[in-house]
């Protein structure tokens, strides 16, 4: 059943009973108008050839002998011209006018010269009809049909060009049914050209001998007929079953008009040729015709894949910024009260992690098709991963990003996954890419603020985009000149609140925009793969600062500084660490490696690996953050580190909330277990401080016991006695 299915299909294909689709009909149709660019300029080149022979043989004889003007019948020179080259001056006029309106009909963008000579070429093919009156007429009635059709098919070829001129005069746009008119009234003028002729020689041609032999040097063939026939095929590749009975009827139409013809007779070897002929011509038409569909089909699937995203089927970034390019150059009225929307999910990674890739793909092809259905009717289109850009109506926007937040809530469940969108209104002509870098700018501001989904690109924006950049580019400057120094904020031990560390902390003071916090520029030198640059800074002024203390006699304490997750990509942490002890002549004890949690779900191996190697060097390694992802316990399970910092928020609210203490008390028992010790940062109150104590967290750190200090005000606490150096303190 399998096989006759397939064999019923091919069939069908072959013979062109399958629809096509719009692109390839389009494609088709094109190559026909192409096709007829070159059959035209052949026939004029022919009948220019035609006219040129009719002048040596017949006219310019006859200009030199006037009892041939007498037997001619005619009266002048004009005159005898027009008898010999009317119909090859007819078929020129018609195939310039093809060749003109297919070049014209091919160009992307129509000109008013195209458009005037379109309708110059059409007119005159209409008015070509008025010269049927000076035609001689054949006697024979067919040979005088044909020629009334030649005549007649001409004003209605002008009348199609000028009927899609005007069209494409008001809609700007290309009409595929009149240019099927004009190709179609331009090949019936070509076949019925051929028929006149091919007809005319075989009925002039001589009759058999008495013996039954022709005189071969004198018989006239039908050349002319095969020509013109081979012509309309080229022109007219459609389905392969109408060119079968195109053809067809057309072979067998003339084969009946010369054997209508008395006392003429079509030879059997001629018959045999003649439908080989058409067997052949039908053959090469459909074979024509399926490589162009072939070709088609490809076009199809480049334009498609350039429109649309591969994952999601929904249009690709190019297709909507070249959507809103041509929309401002030819109806700007439609791009008036329009925004720009950049979607995107903040920590999506945890559908890939838990889910794994799969799941995390039908999540993004669902995501589509969601934003699709919230935003029907407005272009939407997928930039990468889970980043989408919607090109829509400012009216009503915050209710369909709400309805979308809805949407992503319910899907997500329990997973800690954000709808971010930043906004922006475009100007006139505002260019695409650059209104949806200022959407995604907007969202990127928000990537990390809970329970705010959307920002629009506004003034303020703006001058936090130019702030942003002032930090990107004057980092350098800022390392060099001091600019950015760290900060120390006090570590003590819960059980006698003594200063036994600190944390270097980076504050970056500026000449033009004063104290910047680090929440400020952290993230921006991270997003552009700069921070690396900031914590080596910090690593070496921090050493710096010890060992002049060192040297002056002054107490020091360990320092614990951090390292994010692109620090390790973009450096190598341990010959940084080594080089600035070196340096400074530090001893490994009194620099404490912090790492994030964040900075451990990537690549295990790799971090594995440095982490044992700095261990391996006499480096204390210390987990920053513990509790604040979603895969805490497998950091505990894959790494081992000497200190855990368990994250502040599991002291929000702590007054009100058992399972805070529950969950601390659980942690810190945990971390026992494992053989790591514990430190609780963000210790705002006594009461927090003393049941941290209670349950043996071991270091504490907070604004109990001090913010962030620079050097001289920490060094100053120190001196007098507000901060207590321990006598424990590695």
């Amino acid at each position: 059943m399998v096989k006759v299915k397939k064999g019923l299909d091919f069939i069908l294909d072959f013979f062109g009973f399958k629809r096509n689709s719009k692109s390839v009909r389009d494609y088709l149709n094109d190559a026909n108008i192409r096709s007829s660019v070159y059959m035209a300029f052949i026939i004029i080149v022919l009948e220019i050839w035609m006219i040129i022979r009719q002048f040596r043989k017949y006219i310019l004889p006859a200009w030199s002998n006037e009892a041939t003007f007498a037997k001619l019948g005619v009266t002048n020179n004009l005159e005898l011209i027009f008898m010999y080259t009317s119909l090859y001056w007819l078929f020129i006029m018609c195939s310039v006018a093809m060749m003109i309106f297919a070049i014209n009909y091919l160009k992307k963008k129509q000109s008013k010269r195209a458009l005037i000579t379109n309708l110059i070429v059409g007119g005159l093919c209409v008015l070509w009809t008025l010269l049927l009156i000076k035609e001689s007429k054949p006697a024979d009635p067919i040979g005088l049909t044909t020629l009334i059709l030649v005549y007649v098919s001409m004003p209605f070829f002008g009348l199609a060009i000028i009927a899609y001129t005007i069209y494409r005069y008001k809609y700007n746009k290309n009409n595929t049914a009149l240019s099927v008119i004009c190709i179609s009234f331009f090949a019936l003028v070509c076949l019925l050209f051929g028929i006149k002729v091919g007809y005319s020689d075989f009925a002039h041609a001589p009759k058999l001998n008495t013996d039954g032999t022709i005189n071969i040097e004198k018989i006239k063939m039908i050349t002319c007929f095969l020509t013109m026939i081979i012509f309309v095929a080229c022109l007219l590749i459609w389905k392969p079953y109408f060119s079968i009975a195109l053809l067809t009827a057309i072979f067998i139409i003339f084969r009946y008009l010369l054997i209508s013809y008395p006392d003429r007779e079509f030879l059997e070897a001629d018959e045999i040729n003649y439908y080989t002929f058409l067997i052949s011509l039908v053959m090469i038409s459909i074979s024509i015709y399926h490589q162009r569909v072939n070709e088609a089909k490809k076009d199809e699937k480049l334009i498609h894949d350039a429109a649309y995203d591969l994952l999601t089927e929904v249009h690709s970034l190019n297709y909507l910024t070249f959507n809103i390019t041509e929309n401002q150059r030819v109806n700007p009225e439609a791009c008036k009260d329009k925004m720009y929307l950049f979607i995107n999910l903040t920590n999506f990674k945890a559908i890939n992690i838990q889910k794994g890739f799969d799941e995390g793909n039908k999540f993004i092809i669902q995501l589509g098709r969601d934003i699709e259905a919230v935003f029907e009717g407005d272009i939407v289109s997928r930039q990468a991963d889970d980043h989408f850009v919607v090109y829509t109506d400012v009216k009503y926007y915050q209710d369909k990003i709400n309805m979308l937040d809805a949407i992503i809530k319910k899907r997500v469940g329990s997973l800690y996954i954000q709808l971010k969108i930043g906004g922006y209104i475009p100007k006139d002509n505002d260019d695409p890419n650059r209104c949806i870098d200022r959407a995604r700018y907007a969202c990127n501001l928000i990537s990390n603020k809970y329970g705010v989904n959307f920002l629009m690109y506004d003034d303020e924006v703006r001058h936090t985009l130019v702030k942003n950049q002032y930090i990107i580019n004057h980092l350098d400057e800022a390392i060099e000149n001091d600019y950015i120094q760290p900060f120390y904020q006090p570590v003590v031990w819960s059980k006698n609140r003594e200063l036994c560390g600190a944390e270097a902390l980076a504050r970056w003071i500026d000449p033009v925009y004063g104290f910047l916090a680090p929440a400020e520029f952290v993230p921006i030198l991270e997003e552009s793969r700069l921070i690396h640059k900031l914590d080596k800074c910090i690593i070496d002024k921090v050493c710096r600062n010890m060992r002049t203390a060192i040297d002056e006699g002054r107490p020091v304490v360990p320092v614990s500084v951090n390292f994010s997750r692109l620090d390790f990509e973009l450096m190598n942490v341990d010959e940084v660490l080594n080089e600035a002890l070196t340096k400074y002549n530090i001893d490994r004890h009194y620099i404490h490696v912090e790492i994030t949690e964040s900075a451990l779900s990537d690549d295990t191996d790799f971090l594995n690996k440095i982490i044992g190697k700095l261990k391996q060097e006499g480096y204390a390694i210390w987990l920053d953050d513990f509790g604040s992802g979603y895969s805490s316990l497998n950091v505990l399970k894959d790494f081992m580190f000497d200190v855990i910092k368990i994250d502040m928020k599991f002291l929000s609210n702590f007054e009100n909330n058992d399972k805070s203490r529950d969950i601390l008390d659980c942690i810190i028992q945990l971390a026992n277990r494992l053989g790591m010790k514990t430190l609780t940062e963000g210790v705002e109150t006594k009461e927090e401080a003393d049941f941290l104590e209670a349950i043996g967290c071991g270091r504490l750190q907070g604004y109990l016991f001090g913010k962030p200090y620079k050097l001289d005000d920490f060094e100053a606490m120190i001196k007098e006695q507000k901060l207590k150096v321990s006598k424990t303190i590695l």
